[in-house]
């Protein structure tokens, strides 16, 4: 997955990338096994996604994704 946008300040282009994932709804593993890394890998790169956001929260992530990509004029995918 590769997005037009810029990555956020402090985050790396891969911790975006799992990012975006997780606004798009997917799990670790669904994550993992897109990327060809492992779920533990995704996890631990989620903890330190949510450190640099200041948040608590997976779902906090997923709304923040959703709110970028509205607010850059992108696409938000639909649950279902």
């Amino acid at each position: 997955m590769s997005t037009t946008t810029a990555v956020p300040a402090g985050l790396t282009p891969r911790e975006d990338q799992i990012l975006e994932l997780v606004g798009d709804g997917l799990t670790n593993r669904e994550i993992g096994a897109r990327l060809g890394i492992a779920e533990k890998t995704v996890k631990n790169t989620m903890t330190m996604v949510l450190a640099k956001l200041g948040m608590h929260r997976r779902s906090q992530a997923a709304v923040w994704v959703t709110v970028r990509r509205v607010t850059q004029g992108r696409p938000v995918p639909l649950a279902g």
